[in-house]
């Protein structure tokens, strides 16, 4: 009797009855969650980690910045296919009190910094030690210096607080790769924790696909030359010839009885194979495998812009541009946030047709279909700039790019003043769609020198 197998809900084919104690056994040791359904006769299995919460919190600061989005974003995606719930929050550090794993991820630009660096902000009596020392091993691995600050009569939190320092002026190609390491170094941390503290493989971590993949090619790899040989047709043994047909063949009638035994033979040879092909066949039986499409959420972000200046020097310069998000995925992006972030923060100023959300009703462009256009997400909008350097723009009315289609927040206005020879304007983006769960940093940036 055979028993059906399931992995993350996926039916992954049949095992025989005989070998569940052991098959038990190899998932204890490994860390699967094994569920054995007497009735049915089914196997469940899942992640070692699925049941484990963690929760990623952006900087103090409202709203977080769209770096430290960016970052946490990819942190959740590596953490997700390890079976465990990963939650981003802002400041609801409430969430922190029932959870596994509590992080807080946060981005600081310091004008006399030469070289970017982590600092680990702990607490005198740390609970998170072991989380802590995981952490601190991955993110050395990323090449950036890593330096560990006491905070002296604090409350105790649960809450693992991590902070990148970058120099001012940062290039956008160096943020980006800073990013992608710490996220990857971050979440390898994190799982190196789970791996320790549970005892569990880091096998049980991955989703069933790359499971397959692992032992399709891995731990099997003869098995297509095995294949080949099933597939070859069998050799059949000569028989000796018997005295008596020996005889045979010397009499008159011997061509028409040796036609007859050729007829005979053949049909024994195809009965023979068709027995074999049943027998192959219900070894190793033929699923048929559905062709499954990979949901990918992607989009291609970059801005146009035109700047206009004035030989007066009392005049400002001003900046019209468009910020272009393109629908590179197979899935739809729904209400896309906008983030532009500019350098330095009290040089510039914000214009163009982006309503405080106060004024909304009374104020934005009527369409057919409601008010239409673009508002900022906060009431506070400007001392939030301000404070963090960043404006963040909704639209107004629900929007919805589907693929291969184009939405742009349209003729935004920057103005500035004629800056210090050696030093420059600076304007990068970040776009968050369908419930800030993806985020597309914008591929090229604003500069202006002087």
């Amino acid at each position: 009797m055979d028993v059906d197998v399931y992995y993350s809900g996926q039916r992954g084919g049949t095992m025989p009855y005989a070998a569940l104690p052991a098959f038990r056994l190899f998932c204890k040791k490994n860390g699967f969650q094994l569920k054995w359904d007497s009735t049915n006769k089914r196997v469940d299995l899942d992640p070692g980690l699925k049941g484990k919460v963690c929760v990623l919190f952006t900087g103090i600061s409202s709203g977080g910045t769209a770096y430290e989005w960016e970052v946490l974003g990819n942190v959740q995606k590596f953490l997700s296919d390890s079976g465990m719930e990963v939650v981003l929050s802002q400041n609801n550090t409430s969430l922190a009190k029932n959870t596994d794993v509590a992080i807080r991820f946060s981005l600081k630009e310091m004008r006399a910094l030469e070289k970017p660096r982590l600092i680990f902000f702990q607490s005198e009596d740390e609970k998170r030690q072991d989380l802590v020392k995981c952490l601190r091993t991955e993110m050395q691995q990323s090449g950036i210096p890593c330096h560990y600050k006491i905070l002296k009569n604090q409350k105790q939190t649960s809450i693992v607080h991590i902070q990148l320092q970058l120099p001012l002026y940062t290039e956008v190609n160096k943020r980006k790769i800073y990013a992608e390491k710490i996220a990857l170094h971050l979440a390898s941390g994190v799982l190196e924790y789970f791996q320790n503290g549970l005892h569990i493989q880091p096998m049980a971590f991955l989703p069933p696909n790359i499971l397959k993949l692992f032992y399709s090619t891995m731990l099997f790899p003869s098995d297509k030359e095995g294949q080949q040989g099933a597939d070859e047709e069998p050799v059949a043994e000569e028989e000796p010839v018997a005295e008596e047909e020996a005889a045979i063949q010397e009499n008159d009638q011997s061509s028409m009885e040796a036609s007859e035994s050729s007829s005979e033979r053949e049909e024994q040879l195809i009965l023979a194979e068709e027995e074999l092909l049943e027998q192959v066949v219900s070894i190793h039986p033929i699923e048929e495998v559905s062709e499954q499409v990979e949901l990918r959420a992607a989009a291609e972000v970059y801005f146009d812009y035109t700047l206009i200046h004035s030989e007066s020097v009392e005049k400002p310069y001003l900046l019209i541009g468009t910020l272009q998000v393109k629908n590179t995925g197979n899935v739809e992006l729904n209400n896309p946030i906008v983030c532009l972030r500019v350098s330095p923060v009290d040089s510039i100023k914000m214009g163009g047709q982006v309503l405080p959300p106060k004024l909304v009703e009374t104020m934005a462009v009527q369409g057919t279909s409601g008010l239409k256009g673009w508002r900022y997400l906060e009431d506070d909008w400007f001392a939030q700039a301000m404070e963090r350097g960043e404006y963040w723009i909704a639209p107004i009315q629900p929007v919805t790019i589907a693929p291969e289609s184009t939405e742009a927040f349209q003729n935004f206005q920057i103005s500035f003043m004629k800056q210090e020879t050696g030093k420059g304007i600076v304007v990068e983006g970040v776009v968050l769609c369908n419930d800030q769960t993806v985020h597309f940093s914008a591929n090229n940036r604003i500069a202006v020198s002087f």
